[in-house]
């Protein structure tokens, strides 16, 4: 079935399938464990299942990994509940198969399947199957939503946080970053509940309560070099374009400028970038489509989807998952403060992360090496590549590469701009194939992808990827 023409109606059925396999076993009793992947898609998966099943009264434990190898070691020995495995599994069913086999698994992911048939106990949704694509048109959370919400009869109480998981893989790929198809729909679910409105406008970090200098450099997608991460230059910048940042005694936020002031600090940043020697291009990711949770407080740092996103993405790559997961679930108090703090630390190493990566790059023929050192947390490899890739910071006509290690293993993030994407390139099926040459694992989407490889066999790795994209560039060529 896999690469079969559009079949909405097939996978909105197969979701119904798993919703009622997944309600019956929490109805007599099953133990449930929900295991997903620790970005912004995978927590905010795990807490739509996770969230939906507590609704139920259902035996639920939650949990978030790195790799497949964590996933393995998660589920106990001879287990006799269900699994639940979100954002992940889809590419490795083969593998899990030889591993958790005597399991009663459910898959619920958006990754290219490595695999059509799953053994007859088990039930895998993923839009692929049905000839949609989990790149852009439906995340893992999205699915989920989309499962859950037939178990709940309809209630669509977290399809704001679906939006929250589909901005966090980097699926608005729209005009002004908008969320299309299947995401576009859940986006009108989530509008029709009174649960999220649609705008456009600046997409810095904090815009409605933040001071205009800190919401300013808090903004890394897109990174603005010079800006992201320095306040004092940010607030040279808004006294350069003429722009008051107080009002009496109080900050002023982006929210209250004006039309003509944001006019004003779009080409104060435009001047900036072009000085700097930098694509001003960057600057035109600033201005994008807004998804704000309506119900959450302006000074809480979740109404904004894409700043939600970022905090399930910054707890998720601390160690600090069960914080996310517990937000995205809904629940607040000092949850909500502890995760704030937990954001604010990941920026500033993050931001190390990228000051680092900037000072080591390398060219192939084909592809950029970025290489990060022992300082930089592996599991932040994928937010480096994520943010030097859209922020146009390393190249557009070749695909981006970030290389982290761990011990003896190698971690790399693979990020190929939408141009080549829509080109024909694939960077899934690349990091795939080349890592299974060389005792690895590697998979992905066409346009962000990963892979472990052990460390000795890193450049023979290096080598092999670049022959491939070269491969792929060539035959865009002859067409």
């Amino acid at each position: 079935m896999l690469g079969a023409d559009r079949d909405i109606k097939g996978f909105l059925a197969k979701c119904k399938e798993a919703a009622e396999y997944i309600y019956s076993e929490a109805s007599v009793g099953r133990e449930i464990l929900v295991i997903g992947h620790n970005d912004a898609d995978g927590l905010s998966s795990i807490g739509i299942v996770a969230g939906t099943l507590v609704d139920l009264g259902a035996k639920v434990t939650a949990r978030s990994v790195f790799r497949l190898d964590d996933l393995v070691a998660t589920v106990p020995q001879g287990y006799k509940g269900l699994v639940i495995i979100v954002d992940m599994g889809g590419g490795s069913i083969g593998e899990l198969e030889s591993k958790i086999r005597d399991c009663h698994v459910v898959i619920l992911d958006h990754h290219h399947p490595d695999k059509t048939e799953v053994p007859s106990d088990w039930t895998h949704v993923n839009p692929h199957l049905y000839g949609i694509s989990g790149d852009w048109e439906v995340s893992a959370s999205g699915v989920c939503h989309l499962v859950t919400r037939e178990i709940l009869k309809g209630n669509s109480k977290f399809a704001a946080i679906a939006v929250i998981g589909a901005l966090g893989d980097l699926q608005d790929r729209g005009e002004k970053r908008r969320l299309l198809s299947l995401n576009e729909e859940i986006v009108k679910e989530a509008q029709e509940r009174s649960l999220l409105s649609v705008s456009e406008d600046f997409v810095f970090q904090g815009r409605t309560f933040r001071p205009i200098h800190q919401a300013i450099a808090s903004t890394h997608t897109p990174y603005i070099p010079g800006l992201s991460g320095d306040e004092a230059a940010c607030l040279a910048l808004l006294a350069e374009a003429g722009i008051e940042v107080r009002e009496g005694d109080r900050w002023r936020t982006l929210s209250d400028l004006s039309d003509e002031e944001k006019s004003k600090l779009y080409n104060a940043i435009v001047a900036h970038l072009a000085r700097q020697g930098y694509p001003t291009e960057i600057a035109r990711d600033l201005i994008a489509t807004v998804y704000e949770l309506v119900r959450e407080d302006r000074s809480s740092g979740l109404r904004d989807a894409r700043e939600f996103s970022q905090l399930l993405n910054a707890c998720g790559k601390t160690n600090k998952a069960w914080l996310g997961i517990g937000v995205a679930m809904g629940y607040r108090s000092w949850l909500v403060l502890e995760a704030h703090e937990v954001l604010e630390q990941y920026r500033s190493s993050l931001k190390r992360g990228l000051e680092i990566a900037m000072k080591n790059k390398e060219m192939m023929h084909h592809i950029v090496i970025v290489r990060v050192s022992d300082e930089v947390d592996v599991r932040q490899v994928s937010s480096i590549a994520s943010i030097l890739s859209n922020s146009q910071l390393v190249s557009r006509e070749r695909p981006i590469l970030v290389v982290g290690q761990e011990g003896g293993m190698i971690k790399v993030s693979a990020r190929a701009s939408p141009s080549l994407v829509e080109m024909g390139m694939d960077m899934g099926e690349i990091m795939r194939e080349a890592a299974s040459k060389f005792a690895g694992r590697g998979g992905g989407h066409k346009i962000a992808a990963g892979a472990e490889i052990p460390a000795d066999r890193l450049t023979l790795f290096l080598l092999e990827v670049d022959r491939r994209v070269g491969d792929q560039l060539r035959r865009f060529s002859n067409h």
